[in-house]
């Protein structure tokens, strides 16, 4: 990680960063102007000689006008232009050698892909940096090659970030607040426990080289040189690996080993995955001249045999597998995730094979249970929160239909329906298909009534109709 400490527009803030050794700082054209109106004179006076330095902009609405001006009187080019996206189309830094980088917002995540193949990167602001989702987009869009960079005063989550526009240390001259690298974290204290809490701190306050008496004062001068030291010391601890390591360093004459999918596996879902642990450097050439199978799962081969046992054919199925190719630095259950490993694939698998009908009757067993947890925690939550809640008593139906499918699922009841019709002048031809299926004398019997009846009592009963017929 490179950090820019922000504030060199500021000739007394550029005094203090020069005295406490920084090489790297930043300017802020929204801020400069209030130290100057002619910025290309203020960029030839050599205030920055010797020093890496970069511009950015703290809002989409700079005017790019100031950059320009302060650029074509610079007499060094700067590190790095950062800045909104129409400050690289509408001018000549589109086709420059400048490194720009956008400012991303964190709304489109569409437009990260555009940043990295047109730009070196992307930066993203102070509203942003907190948002841990932005934040994993935004890594796992960035190449090989791509920066990754962030706007902000805080101290926390800094480590996903290739370089670092810090304003932090600004905070010990405007606010009274005391920073302090203790070796592996930054311990800042506000102006109303510093006091208190600054002693615990004096073997470290020593070490980075800082007049422990001055801190304890509360001089001005001093609390912001411990600052700039803290964080100087914290780039070199984050710059010699013991933090976050976002891309294996893969030496050029070296390949990246291909996702490797093995048939047969058992527990590890047949998956072995050496790849980066965010994107790949783009699609080779070769892709689709030897495709290969998705990694979420595995082939399989059947062997077709014949009545008489001969091998007829084979044929290739897939099967899904257990492993997974998530990982957490772009995994959006991250922040709650009891495993999260910045880096590291995802520790959990799910094994689920549907192969009989034993294994068919657990997935189903197994998704009912769940439901069921769900309608008790949600009953859990209406008796806590002392009001009923009309999202339990859907799910609660929609148990009742998980149950009733799965019964009719597994139901064993055999069941025949048989429907015979006919129509027209043949339809007693029907008769015969009767006949036909169940037997010479099943047609026979359907012409059969199921009582006989005696013609002299149907003429007897036609004469007793007609008689009480009424006369006309």
């Amino acid at each position: 990680m490179q950090i820019y400490f922000a504030g060199a527009e500021s000739q007394s803030h550029l005094e203090v960063l020069r005295d406490c050794g920084v090489e790297r700082v930043a300017v802020s054209v929204s801020n400069l102007a209030r130290h100057t109106r002619d910025y290309a004179t203020w960029a030839s006076s050599g205030r920055l000689s010797g020093l890496d330095w970069l511009i950015y902009a703290d809002s989409p609405s700079v005017p790019v006008a100031p950059l320009l001006e302060l650029l074509s009187g610079s007499s060094s080019e700067p590190e790095a232009v950062v800045g909104p996206l129409d400050w690289a189309t509408e001018t000549w830094l589109n086709d420059s050698d400048i490194m720009f980088l956008p400012i991303w917002d964190g709304h489109d995540a569409s437009s990260l892909r555009h940043f990295v193949e047109l730009y070196d990167g992307t930066v993203l602001p102070d509203a942003v940096v907190d948002n841990q989702l932005a934040v994993r987009q935004a890594r796992a869009a960035m190449g090989r090659m791509s920066t990754l960079g962030g706007l902000t005063g805080r101290s926390k989550g800094i480590d996903k970030f290739d370089l670092l526009v810090s304003s932090a240390w600004w905070a010990a001259q405007k606010h009274g607040e005391t920073q302090v690298w203790v070796g592996n974290r930054m311990v800042r204290l506000n102006s109303d426990d510093k006091h208190l809490k600054r002693k615990r701190y004096i073997e470290q306050i020593e070490e980075l080289g800082a007049d422990v008496s001055a801190v304890l004062m509360d001089d001005p001068k001093e609390t912001a040189k411990l600052a700039i030291l803290s964080w100087m010391a914290m780039e070199r601890f984050l710059s010699t690996g013991h933090a976050l390591e976002h891309v294996p360093v893969v030496p050029a004459a070296a390949s990246t080993p291909p996702i490797v999918v093995t048939s047969g596996a058992a527990t590890t879902g047949g998956v072995s995955v050496n790849a980066p642990v965010t994107v790949a450097n783009g699609p080779s050439p070769l892709r689709h001249k030897t495709p290969s199978l998705l990694p979420i799962m595995e082939a399989d081969t059947i062997t077709v045999k014949d009545d008489a046992g001969n091998e007829v054919e084979q044929l290739t199925t897939i099967n899904s597998v257990a492993g997974s190719v998530r990982q957490c630095s772009t995994c959006a259950l991250g922040p709650a995730c009891p495993s999260y490993q910045p880096g590291n694939s995802c520790a959990y698998n799910i094994p689920v094979v549907v192969r009989t009908k034993d294994q068919r009757q657990a997935v189903l067993r197994t998704l009912v249970e769940i439901q069921t947890q769900r309608i008790l925690m949600g009953s859990f939550a209406e008796q806590v929160n002392g009001q009923p809640d009309k999202e339990v008593g859907r799910e609660m139906d929609r148990l009742f239909t998980m149950v009733e499918k799965w019964k009719t699922i597994e139901e064993q009841t055999t069941k025949i329906n048989i429907g015979v019709s006919a129509s027209g002048p043949d339809a007693d031809g029907s008769l015969g298909m009767i006949s036909r299926l169940f037997g010479s004398e099943a047609g026979q019997n359907a012409r059969t009534l199921d009582v006989p009846v005696l013609s002299d009592t149907l003429i007897e009963d036609a004469d007793m109709v007609v008689e009480d017929q009424p006369e006309p």
